[in-house]
């Protein structure tokens, strides 16, 4: 992972110092690549920050978070899932799908802290976390955790929970490894993550909203949201960084 860049922003020497460490320090944008003349910001240029494709909340089906007009959409209609409530951030499309690469398969944890703050944002916004007793974080299987080092879902948990002031609890555990979902096609994704996820009996009486970093076809979200629900949570609602523009 690229080391990260030592801010000076905000201290009384930060207008002399700032450009002495660009120069000292020279880095790239994770998304564009261009050399940055701007420090902080998790390795991102302020440029494709703020060029990332947002998903308007309004906009999507309230189920899964996929875009469909604002309307539940066929799936969830036929279906109904477990989860009462999805938000996400943004399409994982783009700048946000090459952030997401980086946060997750590259090594660039320093992403939790800038995502995480958009995150929390996006519940103050939609209030998706409004009475909530906890935020939990979407596991993954050990074996991928021990390969990158960290956790995506509880890193991002643990930023958005601490700007939100809302407790980050590990109420879910993984009772197997099994393949990740994205090496699998569609129709195999509902049964390869069946009966992975384990609930505590914390979970009896609670809200609680799920962190993950991307929803495609909305199996392993789905499923973790069924174990919170059969362990006795009260309502069970998620918020994502990235939603597939379309199921694959």
């Amino acid at each position: 992972m690229p080391n990260p860049e030592t801010s000076t922003a905000g201290s009384p020497g930060a207008a002399f110092f700032d450009p002495l460490l660009a120069l000292l320090v020279p880095s790239r944008c994770a998304v564009c690549e261009a050399p940055r003349v701007d420090l902080g910001g998790g390795g991102v240029c302020r440029a494709c920050w703020a060029s990332l494709p947002v998903l308007d909340a309004a906009s999507a089906c309230p189920r899964c978070a996929l875009p469909s007009g604002g309307c539940p959409c066929e799936g969830c209609r036929l279906a109904p899932p477990a989860v009462a409530r999805t938000v996400a951030f943004g399409l994982y499309a783009g700048g946000l799908r090459t952030l997401h690469h980086a946060f997750k398969f590259a090594g660039w944890d320093l992403l939790a802290a800038p995502l995480g703050a958009r995150l929390a944002a996006l519940a103050r916004a939609t209030a998706v976390t409004e009475g909530a007793d906890a935020l939990v974080p979407v596991p993954s299987t050990r074996r991928r955790n021990r390969a990158r080092g960290y956790d995506p879902a509880m890193l991002l948990a643990d930023e958005t929970g601490r700007l939100l002031r809302t407790p980050r609890r590990t109420l879910l555990s993984r009772t197997r490894e099994s393949p990740p979902q994205s090496s699998l096609p569609a129709p195999n994704r509902r049964a390869n993550i069946e009966g992975a996820f384990a609930a505590s009996p914390r979970a009896h009486g609670r809200v609680l909203v799920l962190v993950d970093d991307v929803v495609t076809t909305g199996a392993t979200l789905f499923e973790a949201a069924r174990a919170l629900r059969a362990a006795g949570a009260l309502e069970v609602r998620a918020l994502v960084l990235a939603r597939t523009p379309e199921p694959t």
